[in-house]
């Protein structure tokens, strides 16, 4: 049993203690319950003060009954803080509650579950981009102290349904599963999906039939690293100019300048039914749109002037990350 469960446990047994003294007081000498609960109370605290009223036999024996419980039990707390206080789980505890505070106050957020290689790169991004998430991590020794990184972590099973009622998943916009086994992310996409049918799930898979199971299951998007590592690879070799500038415009944290941005074209939006000459975005927010995703699905590169955007397209632009918030800014 961990230091917590034994402090829990004992700090139940005093309270029914407590309880106890002080109906069995009232029963036994007739007492008034406040009487009847600070004897018990000086009888557990040894403090040696006379009796609060003359008591009989029956009383005295079952304040011996007190004594020798009441002692068992504040011996087995102390040793439990003991144990706690020795180990620094007094300090682990007292985190946790308060992690678990923030978790709470969490919305529209995302929850990072796994935090491996790979779990650590996406949040490492997250961060950087200053995202809202909470990581969920079965193994304890990947999990980064709290007081040394500024994380929020949950520790469990990521596909146990209490672990990501606790994670808010109902109030997450998104779940992002980097679970090295393929078949722990199919059963969290299908746990996920099932508890919040609008969220976003993106999830990643190591072969072709895990990506398969994954898009039946319902994620969204499914990600193989194998398959993007290898085809930066190739693209470095090939084409190295291109792959520095992607990294520079997407990926590198050191330049802070460039960026893509995707802007979602909402039902009240300006943009809504105008042309891409007609919102001047080039000139006004110095921004280039290199992609436009069309409400139908339709990927559109390089999209026209004359393209008239839609509720519900979102456009893909390049540009200086400080005038890329101030467009979203002015759309929303």
């Amino acid at each position: 049993m961990s230091p917590e469960s034994k402090l829990r446990l004992a700090l139940i047994f005093l309270v029914l203690i407590v309880s106890t003294g002080t109906v069995g007081y009232s029963l036994i000498e007739h007492w008034p319950l406040f009487d009847s609960l600070y004897m018990t109370i000086i009888t557990l605290a040894t403090v040696g003060y006379a009796e609060v009223r003359p008591m009989t036999e029956a009383g005295r024996a079952f304040t011996m009954f007190l004594i020798v419980f009441g002692a068992f039990n504040i011996g087995f707390i102390a040793a439990a803080l003991a144990q706690l206080v020795l180990e620094g789980q007094l300090m682990a505890l007292l985190g946790k509650r308060k992690m678990e505070k923030k978790v709470q106050r969490l919305k529209n957020h995302i929850i990072l579950c796994g935090y491996g290689r790979v779990g650590k790169q996406v949040a490492q991004e997250f961060s950087r981009l200053k995202v809202p998430f909470v990581i969920l991590e079965k193994d304890s020794s990947n999990i980064p102290d709290p007081r040394a990184d500024d994380l929020m972590f949950i520790q469990g099973n990521a596909a146990d349904d209490e672990v990501l009622e606790q994670a808010g998943i109902k109030r997450a916009r998104a779940v992002v599963s980097t679970l090295p086994d393929d078949a722990d992310n199919v059963y969290l996409a299908l746990t996920a999906r099932q508890i919040n049918p609008e969220l976003v799930i993106i999830a990643r898979a190591e072969s072709d039939l895990a990506k398969r199971k994954l898009h039946r299951a319902g994620a969204d998007r499914v990600i193989s690293p194998h398959e993007l590592g290898g085809m930066q690879m190739a693209m470095a070799t090939l084409r190295p100019n291109v792959v520095d500038f992607m990294r520079l415009a997407t990926f590198d944290p050191s330049h802070q300048g460039l960026s893509i941005e995707e802007i979602p074209i909402r039902s009240g939006s300006p943009l809504k039914g105008k042309s891409l000459i007609e919102t001047a975005i080039k000139t006004k927010y110095d921004t280039i749109v290199v992609g436009l995703r069309k409400n139908s699905g339709e990927v559109v590169f390089n999209p026209p002037g004359e393209t008239i955007m839609e509720a519900g397209d979102i456009l893909v632009a390049l540009g200086e990350a400080a005038k890329l918030e101030r467009l979203g800014a002015d759309l929303g």
